[in-house]
């Protein structure tokens, strides 16, 4: 009973410290991805996959991780970028990055195996979003914001959590909702040139832009966080989606 009881406090406390931007922030990077695919990334998707819903399988690299076969993939999710330097690959912890550039190669490949491309894409997607939420390129010093503790509306949780999944709930909307939201004023010159950006652009941006996730006072988050943040959480998933489709639209020409 004592085993049991610890197995399911320790499930519960998973998704405080491992997950990223939440299922309805990475369907929400999906869904607005899928809006920017070329006819041809489409077809092509579809046929790898049965289907062209990156919403769909934006969330599975989450669900993977009760499995035991998947536990060494458990750093692939975020980076560590301390502040004032740049991204170094293997300089620090986590291989968000090295598995992004991977996966995309994998696809590329044509000998490669049809399972293992399935996979790939299934990382990627996620992984693109998962950078783009400013804590998964942590500073080094709090676990992404895991070890900063606080209270949302009185409810105990920590500052990683609140990114990424207290403000998106908050607002009370599916995910096809949220992404109709953020694409009423798109500006398609910034779409194109999301699209182009490389991947260290974006993680560089993240590294940067944690700053403002800090920025409160008190250890109870309210209204008045929400609204001084809800502008760069908006940014994130819509880059995140947009830059999703420049990466697949390359990949799938």
């Amino acid at each position: 009973m004592k085993y049991l009881i610890r197995i399911i406090f320790i499930l519960a406390m998973a998704p405080q410290n491992l997950f990223g931007w939440g299922s309805t922030g990475h369907r929400i990077v999906g869904k607005v991805a899928e809006t920017y695919l070329t006819k041809n990334a489409k077809m092509k998707i579809k046929k790898l996959m049965g289907h062209h819903d990156l919403s769909r399988m934006s969330i599975w690299a989450d669900e993977i991780k009760s499995d035991p076969q998947w536990k060494h993939a458990s750093d692939w999710h975020w980076c560590t970028i301390p502040d004032g330097e740049d991204y170094e690959t293997g300089k620090h912890k986590g291989q968000a990055v090295e598995k992004v550039n991977e996966f995309i190669k994998t696809l590329k490949r044509k000998n490669t195996t049809i399972e293992k491309k399935q996979v790939a894409l299934k990382f990627l997607v996620h992984l693109v979003g998962d950078l783009h939420q400013p804590l998964h390129v942590g500073n080094g010093t709090d676990r992404g914001g895991n070890s900063v503790r606080l209270k949302w509306f009185g409810e105990s949780t920590n500052l990683h959590s609140v990114w990424d999944t207290k403000l998106i709930q908050h607002q009370n909307l599916s995910y096809t909702e949220y992404a109709n939201y953020l694409l009423l004023d798109e500006d398609r010159g910034n779409i194109r040139e999301w699209q182009g950006d490389s991947i260290l652009v974006y993680v560089h941006e993240s590294r940067d832009l944690r700053v403002q996730c800090y920025e409160f006072s008190g250890d109870n988050l309210k209204w008045d966080f929400f609204y001084i943040h809800k502008g760069l959480l908006e940014q994130r998933l819509l880059q995140g989606g947009a830059r999703l489709s420049g990466a697949l639209n390359r990949i799938f020409k």
